[in-house]
């Protein structure tokens, strides 16, 4: 009874990674994106969020490194066909723009897969582009999502929470 009762467990165990990975391949909050080009004064971060300070105005640029996760990353053409991203815009006064980009290995060519321009709400806004399921080659290219969150008055609330790839 125990060896059955083990044997249950074990597979109960095994089954839970397979079925946990199906939520989103590859994901990131918006608070871990590596901000360039913008003075530690114009941006801050709450909880999972990236967001304008109070007092800031401007543009500010995240980027966020995607790795391969598919197959426990021993494949390099994951059939991803999503990108999903979670979003606050809601003013006319600003914007939120989240790119899927492909960097070519050797020429270091950039390549914008796919684009998600934020549309003014009230509510959080979660949007999704889609692309071709033979789009990702890891073995010739690297990815990364680039995030931009612009406003011209401070009264604009653009925020990203969260980003993420998907079948």
């Amino acid at each position: 009874m125990r060896q059955k009762l083990s044997i249950l467990l074990a597979a109960l165990f095994l089954a839970i990674p397979a079925g946990a990975q199906t939520v989103y391949d590859w994901s990131h909050v918006g608070s871990t994106g590596v901000v360039g080009d913008v003075g530690p004064f114009s941006y801050t971060h709450t909880g999972p969020t990236l967001k304008f300070r109070s007092i800031s105005t401007g543009t500010v640029v995240a980027r966020y490194n995607i790795t391969n996760t598919y197959g426990s990353g021993s494949s390099s053409t994951p059939p991803w066909t999503t990108l999903v991203a979670a979003f606050t815009d809601d003013s006319s006064l600003g914007s939120v723009t989240v790119k899927l980009i492909e960097l070519d290995k050797c020429s270091n060519t950039e390549t914008t897969i796919c684009t998600i321009n934020s549309s003014d709400s009230a509510s959080l806004q979660c949007e999704t582009c889609t692309f071709s399921s033979s789009t990702f080659d890891f073995a010739n290219n690297s990815y990364y999502v680039e995030v931009t969150l612009a406003r011209t008055s401070t009264s604009a609330n653009e925020q990203i929470h969260t980003v993420a790839v998907d079948d």
